[in-house]
């Protein structure tokens, strides 16, 4: 039993130890998500379908739309009519707008009560490409063809959080007089404080998990949480903190890899969104149907106004 013990107690450093180690460093599994976004091999031209699902009053409502994406360009072509309207075409019945002329007069200053009229689009025409990084990474517009360096590219990219530290930093050559390095500071500008908050699950892969906390322009730098997968570095899901133009609504954003490449999976409102005189319980965009394409014959180019428009913050 002495015995026992003993061994026990030897254990009991080598524990202590295990216990005590350091946990990743946020800022270089931050950093290698950055490269991993860096290094996305698109195709040059990319067809998929843009679903907006809300829920209104416990009504459940999708629109879908058909959308190109040319990657050469960094530029979205999405058809302004879902299939749902081109199916049945819709006709406005509100203020000013009845579809018998004769009444026209007495729908023109007769104020609507109840619920309001369905919108056309619920968030507006999605002119979205499901490859936005939500400003993890500028995008470089179709860095295969264009013969740009990846490697280059990854690498200034962990420079910025030195990750890792050189080679010839981290050993000195033997027998050399030259001073022994004891510590090594780099000192950068940050957009993000980043915690490490441990390692867990999403949609079945081996996740970092990362807070982060902006140090300036918290309306520009809306990442608030990242899950990182711990063996490809890439973005399994991110919380911002708004999302879209103008927005300030909390979105859950998953990603899933289609043909070797990160694209966008769902974008999903965390909290009700208003959207003029419409408030929607929940609200989701998923990119579906997503495939390499050949050039097209013509991209659509719908007449709209911004008005119209469900689009991401000029942040690439």
């Amino acid at each position: 039993m002495k015995r026992i013990l003993v061994s026990l107690l030897a254990l009991l450093p080598a524990i202590g130890a295990g216990a005590l180690a350091a946990a990743p460093d946020p800022y270089q599994i931050y950093s290698r998500a950055r490269a991993a976004w860096a290094s996305q091999p698109y195709p040059q031209y990319v067809s998929y379908t843009i679903v907006v699902t809300v829920d209104e009053k416990g009504v459940l409502k999708a629109k879908h739309y058909h959308a190109m994406y040319d990657s050469t360009h960094d530029r979205p072509y999405v058809d302004g009519v879902s299939e749902e309207e081109r199916a049945d075409p819709h006709v406005p019945t509100g203020v000013g707008m009845s579809v018998d002329p004769k009444r026209q007069y007495q729908t023109l200053f007769k104020k609507r009560v109840g619920r309001p009229e369905d919108a056309v689009d619920y968030l507006g025409v999605p002119m979205l490409t499901p490859n936005y990084s939500f400003g993890i990474v500028s995008y470089m517009p179709n860095v295969v063809s264009q013969d740009v360096d990846q490697n280059a590219l990854v690498r200034e990219i962990r420079r910025e959080f030195n990750d890792p530290m050189p080679a010839e930093r981290a050993e000195e050559p033997a027998g050399s007089n030259a001073p022994k390095e004891i510590g090594h500071v780099v000192t950068s500008t940050r957009d993000y404080a980043i915690t490490y908050d441990g390692t867990e699950s999403v949609d079945g892969f081996s996740v970092y998990h990362l807070s982060l906390h902006p140090t300036h322009a918290p309306d520009r730098l809306r990442l608030r949480e990242i899950w990182i997968d711990t063996q490809t570095y890439a973005t399994r899901a991110l919380v911002t903190n708004g999302n879209f133009a103008n927005a300030s609504t909390p979105w859950l954003v998953k990603f899933a890899i289609v043909d070797g490449v990160e694209y966008i999976a769902s974008e999903a409102a965390a909290t009700p969104v208003k959207v003029g005189p419409h408030v929607y319980d929940r609200a989701t965009i998923s990119f579906e149907d997503i495939a390499q394409a050949q050039q097209p014959r013509y991209m659509w180019k719908p007449v709209l106004t911004t008005r119209n428009l469900l689009v991401e913050p000029s942040d690439r």
